[in-house]
């Protein structure tokens, strides 16, 4: 009799074949969905942060004190005098793959008819390459070399400008002491790095070169440092800030990417929030589905909880009854949501979505061409606990109502 109730309810699960039918797939189909976002979720954030710290931050960079509050118009005068001895420094920690000094400044590029205001990037190629992805994205032409002084731009500004390889355009900018200074630049090579700001605006040099364009020598605005992986930063950033402290007395700051492109995390988190509320939504239909569907088998069930409450049967076990069914159902929706979300999660993992170029180009932060999910054995998980959560709280307001359903009113509606 302890288990009475379990098969029981067990048995009206079988025995309502078609409500359990659309029930369990209306589970199935929002436990595979949710299964699914799990999956993109991740993917999203993980590819977004690899094509910011590719194209834009690296893992880490250090800059002199005072420059990210004015990096929006690209000081000259807030730099690091010292950025060898820095530069050797930090590329002496165990979890530092490369580290890459950097001038970055305002300039405009022009063909003589048409111009167009770009971000200077100068650079020393040997080590440039082995920070970003950008000198190794080369899609004409040739990538920058240390004894080469010529240019790398982005195949959307060699289209505005109509250059091509070997084509001499002329690069303008403002020198450390803002006096104006103009000089032929040859493109090398042309690149495609898939984010459209980047291959509108940006322009790559050796560092020697835009040393002589700016009248400047021994003097970064920024390095930019690649480590071993994500997970380490945190750790990568106090180690490194006790290092450069240690072979330099210039007031340095050294910041972890996600302190860099805190546009790129906020963009990232509102996604977040909107994916969190489609998700909410799936898990908010599937519980009024079956709430609604316990409820009408309540009312359908009258006679039956009377005759069982008659043999003596306690209002807690109808309650515990009607709980079981919502939980069967559950069990059942994540057997077919399992399946599905399987099914989707393989193709999203292998195949994902191809993003239109134009879609790409009109965002400010970086996007990838394809979009993949990245699955995990804990997102079935995810899926088994909010199917059975959701199931249970659909079942907990009809089972109730079942638990108090008066004996007498109950016998004179009779079992049908």
């Amino acid at each position: 009799m302890t288990l009475l109730w379990v098969r029981i309810g067990i048995r009206n699960v079988i025995k309502q074949r078609r409500r359990t039918l659309f029930n369990v797939l209306a589970l199935g189909v929002n436990t595979g969905m949710l299964i699914l976002l799990v999956g993109v979720l991740r993917g999203f954030y993980l590819i977004t942060i690899e094509k910011t710290v590719d194209l834009r931050t690296g893992h880490v960079q250090i800059h002199a004190e005072g420059y990210q509050e004015e990096k929006r118009r690209l000081p000259l005068t807030i730099t690091i005098e010292h950025a060898g001895e820095v530069t050797r420094a930090v590329e002496s920690l165990p979890d530092v793959v490369a580290a890459s000094p950097r001038i970055v400044c305002s300039a405009t590029l022009s063909n003589g008819r048409n111009r167009a205001a770009v971000v200077l990037y100068g650079v020393i190629p040997s080590q440039e390459e082995r920070v970003g992805v950008v000198l190794n994205g080369v899609k004409r032409g040739a990538t920058l070399s240390d004894s080469v002084q010529g240019i790398l731009i982005g195949d959307r500004l060699a289209e505005l400008l109509d250059a091509d390889i070997g084509s001499s355009l002329m690069l303008f900018a403002q020198t450390q002491d803002r006096a104006n200074n103009l000089v032929d630049a040859d493109v090398v090579g042309i690149f495609d790095s898939g984010f459209g700001i980047a291959d509108r605006g940006a322009v790559y040099a050796p560092l020697s070169f835009v040393y002589e364009l700016l009248d400047m020598q021994d003097e970064v605005t920024e390095i930019v440092i690649r480590a071993e992986n994500l997970r380490v930063v945190p750790k990568l950033t106090e180690e490194m800030t006790s290092t450069v402290s240690s072979v330099t007395t210039e007031p340095l700051e050294v910041q972890p990417w996600y302190d860099v492109a805190r546009d790129i995390v906020a963009a990232v988190k509102a996604d977040l929030v909107s994916y969190g509320i489609i998700g909410f939504i799936l898990v908010t239909l599937a519980v009024f589905g079956v709430s609604n569907t316990m409820t009408v088998s309540v009312f359908e069930r009258t006679g039956e909880i009377g005759a069982l409450r008659a043999l003596g049967m306690e209002a807690k076990q109808i309650h515990a009854m009607f709980l079981a069914e919502g939980i069967a159902l559950g069990l059942l929706g994540f057997v077919i949501g399992s399946g599905i979300g399987a099914l989707a999660a393989w193709y999203m993992n292998v195949y994902g979505i191809a993003l239109p170029k134009d879609a790409i180009e009109a965002v400010s932060m970086p996007l990838a061409d394809h979009y993949y999910a990245r699955s995990l054995a804990v997102d079935w998980l995810i899926g088994a606990g909010l199917s059975l959560a959701s199931a249970w709280l659909g079942s907990v307001l009809p089972a109730r109502r079942a638990s108090r359903v008066p004996v007498t009113a109950a016998l004179a509606k009779g079992v049908r």
